[in-house]
């Protein structure tokens, strides 16, 4: 929690007037926290120029603006960031993925108790992969095989015939090769939190993120497998060898280690589509 070192405190203020939360008051100049409201976010142990602030009394540190990256070396960064689907057979130090986990604690979140699991058991990585691959051959049996659903999808509007045609492939190999993933990775990562706190799957994202990027510095692959958190959530097994209670839930979860393909090439042209205020740029020219 946010600790404040009274004798280095001024009473200025700018933690006060920085707090979103209004969780801080200056109270005869000293500052009071009520840490019932606070959200640990931490910006104002980050803007606070007497470094009076801290978190559990771990004092802050200058930042280094020569540690910082360049637009040329983010823009690397960026364009080199891909999903990893195939790992080597290699074990993953429980260092290193400790390390690329704490860095979820400095991403923006709403849930403040998120935690994570760290699982480096074959058994246990099996034993979702098991999971995995049941939930598909189900949908596929349920919803893809049928002729009659197949004849209904037909007459479905294009976006649902598209998603219906790209994930047919991808069941069908699955159900081929009789496992959940073509490529186990050595370590899953799950986000897990209260499922009754508002916006966690959100948070979790942000969470996930911030350590694919630290993974991916330290040359390591990370595949964030999207939407699987519903089949482990449902899972009776999964939950039991996780340890879940009755109200908690995986909001995120990933898999890290050595990528057995290595991409390079920069892919050049993509871009993102940009719409200002809403209007297209004929909505635009014709009200002017």
């Amino acid at each position: 929690m946010v600790v404040i070192d009274k004798e280095k405190c001024t009473g200025c203020g700018s933690c006060v007037k920085i707090c979103h939360e209004h969780c801080m008051s200056l109270v005869n100049k000293k500052v009071m926290i009520d840490y019932m409201a606070c959200s640990t976010c931490t910006q104002c142990i980050a803007l606070c120029p007497e470094k009076a602030l801290s978190w559990d009394g771990v004092l802050p540190v200058d930042f280094d603006p020569t540690c910082l990256p360049s637009s040329d070396q983010l823009e690397e960064l960026l364009m080199e960031r891909r999903t990893v689907r195939t790992f080597r057979e290699e074990p993953l130090d429980r260092t290193t993925l400790e390390e690329i986990i704490s860095w979820g604690a400095y991403a923006p979140t709403h849930n403040f108790h998120l935690r994570c699991i760290a699982i480096d058991d074959p058994e246990i990585i099996e034993a979702f992969d098991k999971a995995a691959f049941q939930f598909s051959k189900r949908i596929y049996q349920l919803v893809f095989r049928p002729r009659l659903i197949r004849a209904v999808v037909a007459l479905a509007p294009r976006s649902m015939r598209e998603e219906f045609n790209r994930a047919l492939p991808k069941l069908q190999a699955a159900i081929k090769r009789g496992r959940g993933y073509a490529s186990k990775p050595p370590a899953l990562v799950c986000v897990v939190g209260d499922g009754r706190v508002p916006l966690s799957f959100e948070s979790a994202q942000y969470v996930l993120y911030n350590m694919s990027l630290s993974a991916q510095v330290k040359s390591l692959g990370c595949r964030n497998l999207v939407g699987n958190q519903m089949i482990f959530n449902r899972s009776r097994e999964i939950r039991q060898l996780l340890g879940l209670n009755s109200h908690e839930k995986i909001f995120a979860i990933a898999g890290f280690g050595h990528p057995a393909v290595r991409f390079r090439n920069k892919v050049i042209g993509k871009s993102m589509r940009v719409q200002w205020n809403g209007r297209s740029e004929t909505d635009s020219i014709s009200t002017s």
